[in-house]
């Protein structure tokens, strides 16, 4: 079964909208989506922001249903100048830019040295590659963190460290942290919400968030297809 998980409802609403066959049940307080998506079953949920409501939410589901594949849809705030809103992001490996204990010999970057980076399922991405048609797609790293990324003072912050990462969100490490634990092939699927540069970035948020939400559900809509 194939767990796909977004933080907020209008993430979650844009998968729910492609699925057929929806069952609800409600754990612990967690209301878990049981479907087909392109012929296979998943179990669809909203998560909640943040990582420790992400790793909740995907801990739960891993004791209650069959999980052999792990899909984080959403939105995330583009780091890169390339990068345009509604760009697509597949994270290659992804880390905490605001986790820190470099002071034990853990640095805060992309190198092997770092124990909390952590790598998508390369048959995953393998199978995106092979996607035909995909626009604007962009394979890199991810960062995540516990704020809401909105100040350039904020951005330079991340990228002294993290210069290689695409974009930045609040749960997709933490989703790849409980994956890897479990050893759960898994992959986190973006798309640009907003550009954290832009001086108005809270404003371009809220007007893209139905949008990009719909480019990251089609495209996770796609991916599932190919499974077998």
């Amino acid at each position: 079964m194939i767990a796909i998980i977004g933080a907020m409802r209008e993430e979650v609403k844009a998968i729910e909208q492609r699925m057929s066959e929806i069952t609800t049940e409600i754990i612990d307080k967690h209301t878990y989506l049981k479907g087909k998506l392109s012929r296979q079953d998943v179990v669809l949920f909203e998560s909640g922001i943040g990582l420790v409501n992400a790793a909740m939410a995907l801990t739960l589901a891993s004791q209650h249903y069959p999980l052999t594949t792990i899909l984080n849809v959403g939105t995330a705030g583009g780091l890169h100048p390339d990068l345009k809103v509604l760009d697509l992001i597949a994270a290659d490996q992804l880390t905490y830019h605001d986790f820190d204990i470099s002071v034990f010999g853990n640095p805060r970057s992309f190198s092997p040295e770092n124990r909390m980076v952590f790598k998508a399922d390369p048959c995953l991405l393998k199978l995106l590659s092979d996607l035909n048609g995909v626009e604007r797609l962009h394979i890199g790293p991810l960062v995540s963190g516990q704020q809401f990324i909105s100040t350039e003072a904020q951005v330079a912050e991340i990228l002294a460290h993290y210069p290689e990462a695409l974009a930045v969100e609040m749960e997709g490490a933490a989703l790849a942290h409980v994956a890897s634990k479990l050893q759960i092939p898994f992959l986190v699927i973006r798309s640009i919400s907003d550009l954290v540069i832009h001086p108005h970035n809270e404003m371009t948020f809220d007007a893209y968030l139905h949008k990009a939400s719909e480019r990251s559900a089609q495209l996770c809509e796609q991916l599932v297809s190919l499974m077998n």
